[in-house]
This record gives structure tokens, C-alpha cells and sequence, in this order.
């Protein structure tokens, strides 16, 4: 099973929709993190939401930022992806955990919280500025938020809908969402229409446990014929990071701090939040980038010295 988005548009051209299976994906990042349910139904919403937004808003190689921070226990939320489906996340808090609501649901809302801002940061590329939305937290759910983002910062009324959802061991067993944005063509009967399917739309979790097919989301949101199929894209998380461009990361600091580790603590372990794996670097590896930075600044000096010599 691959996880997968999906981009469509009414064929009355009233609405665009862009639908997501994240369901590996949100078990990888359960494993990575050691999440409680809490954790991980609050992160999986978040980098689902994250998806469908940099989906929505940006194309090619793009990137988006996305930082959810409403001082609630779970802490800040922090969310990169790109349009070509690639993610990957962290929460302060993986462990947080909260008392059910009394439908039995998670309780996402107080774990984000409301006291904090939902920020949007968009990298669109060398030859233009990255471009930040910021918006207040309305209900801390993500995706309430996330629709509230659309219409006030990007001016584009829509709805988005994202879920996590476990099993009696805490498992996930599905998880993705949808996002609906109005198109010029949209009239008002369109949009009565659309509300009261939303109001009525069946649980996310339900619909893709069957065949964990994103398009059977927005089916029952539109029926079948009156959608139109635009493209597929592959969703996987980032590439680790690794430990030789966290070495070139280390060679950005100054000597005298990684020459302190060295002496002070005999090595130095980095925690990849994103992954929540650590990378140790042993004494002798950072003599070993010690003493190449040094080769290269003495190198530096030596062409410095043969130039003004010339």
C-alpha cells in the first residue's frame, strides 16, 4: 500500500479538491517519535494539514513552513513539506496525554490549545521572498484552524478536514483529510450544497480503511461523476539526515565552541527532532573536523598572504 494525494476539480468547475492517504507515513512517524495516542493524532493532523496546504498553494519544488503554537501541553507543532508530497514534522510534547472527550475522541484541541498562532511560511524559490501568514488559533482541532487560514490569510474561502485514526492497541490503522477551495465558478446554491455534505460527510477513517484510496474521499463528498480526476502524487517523509551533512553543519560553527565539547564532554550527540533518532560524534571525529577546519582556515591565509604579495 502506497500512500497517496490527489488533485481533482468539479467538472462544473464550482470547486477544487485535493485529498490525502497518510497512513504509512503516520505509522512511520508514530515509531520515529514514540508518540503517545495524544501525540501522535495531534502530529499526524498537523503534517496531514501541512500536505494539503503546500498542495493547495504552492507547486513544483516549493516549500512550506507550517508552526502551530497555542501553549497547550502538547506544546509547539512544527510541519515542512513540499508539493511534491514530501514531509516531515515534530511536536515538543510526543507524549502528552489528556483525558478522552466524552465521544471518546482524542482531545486535540486542549492539547494544541488557543492561547497562540498558526503560522504559514511559504518558499517559493531564489527569485522570490518567502511570504508568511500568521493567524490566531480558533479552536486548536488543526484543521478548524487551517480552514480559518485559507479564508483570512490566503483569501480563499475552503474547508479542510484531517484525521488520525488507531485501533484498540493504539495503532494507527488510517489517516488523511481533505481540503475544498471555491473556484470563480462557485455559486451560492454551490455552496449551500457543499455545507450540507459537509455537515453530513462520514468519519475520514471509515472511508479509507476499506482501500486506502484518497479519491473515495472527495467520491463521497461529490459523487463520482461529477468529479474529475487531475493527478496523483507519492507521499513519502523527507530523507533522513545524515550524519555526514550533520558533520558539514558542525563545520559552520566556531573552532573554539566544537573544541570545548571535545575537551568538556568527550563527544557530542545531536537529536534529530524530526526523527527523534541521535547522532553521536566520538572525540575523534571531532578532532577529526577540528583539524580539517583549521587545515582549511591556515590554507585560506596562505592564498590571502600570496595575494597581497602579488
Amino acid at each position: 500500500m502506497t500512500d497517496e494525494l490527489v488533485r481533482a476539480v468539479t467538472k462544473d468547475n464550482a470547486f477544487r479538491a485535493i485529498a490525502v492517504d497518510a497512513t504509512q507515513m503516520i505509522k512511520k512517524v508514530s515509531e520515529y517519535h514514540q508518540t503517545s495516542e495524544l501525540g501522535i493524532t495531534v502530529l499526524g493532523r498537523a503534517l496531514i494539514g501541512g500536505l494539503l496546504l503546500s498542495n493547495a498553494l504552492l507547486k513544483d519544488d516549493d516549500r512550506l513552513a507550517l508552526t502551530i503554537d497555542g501553549n497547550g501541553p502538547a506544546g509547539k507543532i512544527v510541519v515542512e513539506t513540499s508539493a511534491e508530497g514530501q514531509v516531515r514534522g515534530y511536536v515538543t510534547n510526543p507524549e502528552v496525554e489528556l483525558p478522552l472527550k466524552e465521544d471518546g475522541s482524542q482531545n486535540v484541541g486542549e492539547a494544541v490549545g488557543v492561547d497562540g498562532y498558526l503560522t504559514v511560511t511559504k518558499d517559493m524559490g531564489e527569485d522570490m521572498e518567502p511570504f508568511t501568514g500568521k493567524v490566531q488559533l480558533v479552536t486548536g482541532e488543526i484543521g478548524d484552524d487551517l480552514t480559518y487560514y485559507m479564508a483570512k490569510s490566503e483569501q480563499i474561502p475552503s474547508a479542510v478536514a484531517v484525521s488520525v485514526d488507531l485501533d484498540e492497541s493504539g495503532q494507527v490503522i488510517a489517516a488523511g483529510g481533505f481540503i475544498v477551495s471555491t473556484l470563480p465558478d462557485a455559486k451560492d446554491e454551490d455552496l449551500d450544497k457543499l455545507e450540507a455534505k459537509l455537515a453530513d460527510y462520514p468519519a475520514i477513517g471509515d472511508i479509507l480503511e476499506k482501500q486506502h484510496n484518497p479519491m473515495d474521499l472527495l467520491d463521497e463528498l461529490f459523487g463520482a461523476d461529477d468529479l474529475e480526476e487531475v493527478d496523483r502524487t507519492r507521499v513519502t517523509p523527507y530523507p533522513e539526515t545524515s550524519k555526514a551533512r550533520y558533520a558539514q553543519m558542525l563545520e559552520t560553527l566556531p573552532i573554539d565552541e566544537l573544541q570545548a565539547m571535545h575537551d568538556q564532554d568527550g563527544g557530542l550527540q545531536i537529536m534529530d527532532r524530526f526523527t527523534g533518532k541521535t547522532i553521536d560524534f566520538a572525540a575523534d571525529e571531532l578532532a577529526n573536523i577540528i583539524s580539517e577546519m583549521q587545515a582549511k582556515q591556515n590554507e585560506n591565509k596562505d592564498n590571502a598572504s600570496e595575494n597581497e604579495d602579488k
